[in-house]
C-alpha cells in the first residue's frame, strides 16, 4: 500500500514536471512552476501522512498480536498447572456414585419395626453385607450415616419427634457396623427426621419412600475436612 502511495507521487510530479516545460510559452511560467511545486508538495505531504497513518495502525496490530500471544501463553500455563480431573470411582455393586465417594440407601421398614429403633433380626444380614463393603471397597473412607423419617408427627412411640426417632435409628446402624470392625473415627451418625424427603408426603408410597437410612462413604477430605 504505501509503495503505490508513493508511485502515485512520483507519476504526478512527472506529470506536472511536463506541464512545468510547457509553460515556457505561457506568459508566466514562473507562476505556474510556483502552482506545481505547491500541488506537489500537498500531494507529498498527503502521502507521508497516508504512510504515518499506516504504520500507527500497524503497530497497534503488533501490540494487540503481542498482547494476544503473552494472554495465551498465560492461559497454556493455568491450564497446564491444574490437576489431571480424577476419573470417577465405580461404585460397589448396590451402592450409587456420590461427589467423593458412594452412597446406599435401606428403607426402614429393612431395618426397624414401625417406630423403633431396635434393628430387626433380618436388618443384621444386610448391614453384615454393608460392613463387608465398607471394611473393603472403602476401607480408607469416612462412614456418614443420616436416618431419615416421613412427616407424620410421633405419636405412640414414646420420642419426642421425627428428629430423636431418625437420630436413634442412626446410631443404631452406627453401633451395628462398629461391632463389624468399622473403625469408630471413621463413624459418624445423624438425623435429618422427616426435612430431606426424596418424594412429597402426599401419598403412602412417597412416605415409605422417604422412611430409609442413607450410608455414604466419602474421602474425608470432601465432608469432615480431616487428614
Amino acid at each position: 500500500m504505501i509503495s503505490r502511495m508513493l508511485h502515485a507521487v512520483v507519476v504526478s510530479g512527472i506529470s506536472l514536471a511536463g506541464l512545468a516545460g510547457c509553460a515556457t510559452t505561457d506568459k508566466n511560467p514562473s507562476a505556474q512552476l510556483e502552482g506545481a511545486n505547491r500541488n506537489l508538495s500537498d500531494q507529498l505531504a498527503r502521502a507521508k501522512n497516508d504512510v504515518d497513518a499506516c504504520h500507527r495502525d500497524r503497530e497497534g496490530l503488533n501490540q494487540r498480536l503481542a498482547e494476544a500471544l503473552r494472554a495465551a501463553d498465560q492461559l497454556r500455563t493455568q491450564l497446564a498447572s491444574q490437576p489431571a480431573p480424577v476419573a470417577a470411582e465405580e461404585p460397589a455393586p448396590g451402592w450409587t456414585a456420590v461427589p467423593g465417594g458412594a452412597m446406599i440407601a435401606i428403607e426402614d421398614d429393612v431395618l426397624f419395626a414401625s417406630g423403633k429403633a431396635v434393628l430387626r433380626d433380618q436388618a443384621k444380614k444386610t448391614l453384615d453385607q454393608v460392613a463387608s463393603t465398607i471394611n473393603g471397597t472403602y476401607a480408607s473412607k469416612d462412614i456418614l450415616v443420616f436416618g431419615h423419617t416421613d412427616d407424620r408427627p410421633i405419636k405412640k412411640s414414646g420420642w419426642d419427634d421425627n428428629w430423636q426417632l431418625s437420630t436413634e435409628r442412626s446410631l443404631a446402624v452406627v453401633r451395628y457396623l462398629k461391632e463389624r470392625s468399622v473403625s469408630t473415627d471413621r463413624l459418624v451418625a445423624a438425623g435429618c427426621g422427616e426435612y430431606r424427603p426424596r418424594a412429597k408426603n402426599d401419598t403412602d408410597s412417597n412416605r415409605q419412600r422417604n422412611r430409609r437410612v442413607e450410608i455414604f462413604a466419602i474421602d474425608p477430605q470432601s465432608r469432615t475436612g480431616r487428614r
